[in-house]
């Protein structure tokens, strides 16, 4: 057998390999986003973030508002054992780890503070996670459904919030950051995100 058909042979093994993982991994857990909730979530443009505040997993105080006093602020809304929130994860810290260095970036999760510091730990997380037992952020936020993510100008004022996430949005928020931090555009692996946008469970 020549070298070049011994390697044929192995590129179409490891297609197999990856066509059989593929097909028995699980199904990505998305909920459809509706049009009233792409318009809700657009009203909020221009608003005024938040000054409420919540204790992190790093056990510090923080209040959106004053996160976002004189840097960009991403807001990531998360919920205790959603599948979505778990599936989304990894995106948004690919943002935060092409990003953070001049923007804040915040979880706020539907949680104690136990739950807050388990999800931290749980995903390797380079920002804090707040505590909401009470969805008082989430709601002032208006964050229907866990995956939405909110994007705030430095100054405090809602650039946008997104009722849930997609390969084109992480594309559009990367850009946004690059443009409100000063820092050049950094590709962002989007592999696997989902094509059109999807949202998480309810709050």
């Amino acid at each position: 057998m020549t070298t070049r058909v011994k390697a044929s042979g192995l590129l179409i093994l490891a297609g197999l390999v990856v066509l059989t993982v593929a097909a028995l991994k699980p199904a990505a857990p998305y909920h459809p986003v509706t049009p009233t909730m792409r318009t809700a979530a657009g009203a909020a443009t221009g608003r005024r973030v938040t000054s409420l505040e919540a204790i992190g997993s790093d056990g510090r105080s923080h209040a959106p508002a004053t996160e976002a006093i004189d840097r960009p602020l991403v807001l990531i809304f998360i919920q205790d054992g959603c599948p979505c929130s778990e599936s989304a994860d990894p995106y948004f810290q690919a943002l935060q780890a092409a990003y953070g260095a001049r923007a804040s970036f915040l979880g706020v999760i539907d949680g104690d503070l136990a739950t807050a510091r388990d999800w931290s730990a749980r995903h390797g997380a380079r920002h804090p996670i707040l505590a909401d037992p009470d969805k008082r952020i989430i709601t002032a936020c208006e964050a229907e459904r866990s995956a939405y993510v909110m994007l705030v100008a430095p100054g405090g004022a809602i650039a946008e919030l997104w009722p849930g996430y997609s390969a084109s949005t992480l594309t559009e928020i990367g850009a946004r950051l690059a443009r409100l931090t000063g820092l050049g555009e950094v590709p962002l692996a989007t592999e696997g995100a989902p094509t059109e946008m999807v949202s998480g469970c309810s709050f």
